[in-house]
């Protein structure tokens, strides 16, 4: 399987006419396959796409890693040039989500309604399952680690109460090549560590070509970063692809633990396996 990953959206950029937003979204193209993975949070993904000559016509579907704003905010905008056949997500995807102490929203960023009225399949997956040849949606990920947690006070609205949110809906796309396993994150709410592990044991296949996308250590403990990297180092991990919620000194600690295996993804990279 031939293998390409563009990040279209990404906090940062280093090249001319992209835009830099808060947000994620990436183009994974196969052979035969052509999926996004996330939409960014306010629509510079149209404009991203333009700048790298990737066509969004055609696309098998759009997959979502959770129902933050920050990687469902673009969706709509792209509905409304491209016509795609599915959206593929856990079934929690829609739950209200505000802001801690305000009563701001940052959960999914468009509503049932809004696919239906463009046509477009809501597909809920919430277990492993194969999507397309050698590419599944990982499912709920199960949360073995003691040190990892969703790296924020997140709530979410449950019955007319707020309760601690634990993103159940935070999923992972693996996909499988004979010489590895590519792992493509959203924000990693469930855990690097419990990400990498799950893929393993679903797939039977401990090598990693790469992993990509946010990791969210922004926001961990020097405990946890020591715990991560400690675990990571115990991975035969060729490429580790950091983005959006990793932050710039957690980044750094890594590339520093791990060396060149180690880049910071931005807006306007591709990376082929």
């Amino acid at each position: 399987m031939t293998l390409k990953i563009s990040i279209l959206v990404e906090n940062t950029t280093a090249h001319m006419g992209m835009l830099g937003e808060w947000g994620l979204a990436m183009m994974i193209e196969t052979e035969d396959k052509r999926y996004l993975f996330d939409t960014g949070s306010l629509g510079s993904i149209i404009n991203n796409s333009r700048v790298m000559g990737l066509s969004m016509d055609g696309l098998d579907g759009i997959i979502l890693s959770h129902g933050h704003a920050d990687h469902t905010g673009g969706l709509l905008k792209v509905l409304e040039e491209h016509q795609v056949p599915a959206v593929y997500a856990h079934s929690r995807i829609f739950a209200r989500r505000p802001l801690p102490g305000t009563t701001r929203q940052i959960g999914c960023a468009f509503a049932l309604t809004d696919l239906e009225k463009a046509g477009v399949k809501m597909v809920h997956i919430d277990g492993f399952q194969e999507i397309a040849p050698g590419i599944f949606f990982s499912g709920e990920i199960p949360r073995k680690t003691t040190y990892e947690n969703v790296g924020g006070a997140f709530q979410v609205e449950e019955d007319g109460e707020l309760k601690p949110d634990l993103l159940e809906d935070d999923i992972a796309l693996i996909i499988r090549r004979d010489d590895g396993l590519v792992i493509v994150s959203g924000c990693a709410h469930s855990g690097i560590i419990n990400i990498i592990e799950h893929a393993i044991e679903k797939t039977g296949e401990k090598r990693i070509l790469g992993y990509i996308g946010g990791t969210h250590l922004l926001t961990a403990s020097p405990e946890r970063l020591d715990q991560t990297i400690t675990a990571l180092q115990g991975y035969d991990i060729k490429k580790l692809i950091v983005s959006h919620c990793t932050g710039f000194y957690p980044a750094a600690r890594l590339y520093n633990a791990l060396g060149d295996k180690v880049v910071k993804g931005e807006a306007g990279m591709s990376f082929e396996f």
